[in-house]
């Protein structure tokens, strides 16, 4: 028998808890604004992965992998192209005089790949990802696509300009009625 039920002398009843749920009716449903497709994630603009470095091969392989880590990130890769080669002329001079010791020709190679629609969330291990690729003596740089960027990938004809300067110095183009 049991103890508690022989203490209290009453061996023939039972305490049996039992659940009782209430029910409360919803008068006011609240109303999420809840997207099916899940929460928005903010995108940046347009950006440009500009690269800069003097060896040629190292640059493109280097950009071939940036393009590639970016399509296999399911980032957007609207464009990818190479600036003119800029020269730059280095001169040493002799230690407290103005002769010339030696004099170099430097040529800085730029690649440009343009991503589009790049996450928030996406964005810092994308951009953990190609530092740690970066090779030595190869700049990178992240900066928003402008006008200037899309201006300077042609080379301008010169021969074209001095044609136009002439024409305008005759009287500009002739007028027909």
């Amino acid at each position: 028998m049991n103890r508690l039920a022989h203490e209290s002398g009453n061996t023939n009843q039972r305490n049996l808890v039992t659940a009782q749920t209430i029910r409360y009716p919803m008068r006011n449903i609240p109303f999420y604004a809840l997207n099916a497709a899940g929460p928005q994630v903010p995108t940046y603009p347009p950006l440009n992965v500009s690269l800069k470095g003097y060896d040629f091969t190292v640059l493109e392989h280097y950009g071939k992998w940036v393009h590639n880590t970016a399509l296999n990130m399911d980032i957007d890769v609207e464009d990818g192209w190479a600036t003119p080669c800029k020269k730059l002329k280095i001169q040493n001079l002799r230690p407290g005089t103005s002769k010339m010791e030696t004099e170099y020709m430097l040529n800085v190679y730029e690649r440009n790949i343009k991503v589009l629609d790049l996450t928030s969330t996406l964005a810092g291990t994308f951009i953990e990802v190609i530092q740690a690729g970066l090779p030595e003596g190869v700049e990178l740089s992240l900066r928003e696509h402008t006008q200037l960027d899309t201006e300077i990938r042609y080379i301008p004809d010169l021969e074209l300009k001095d044609l136009k300067s002439q024409l305008e110095e005759l009287g500009g183009p002739s007028k027909k009625c």
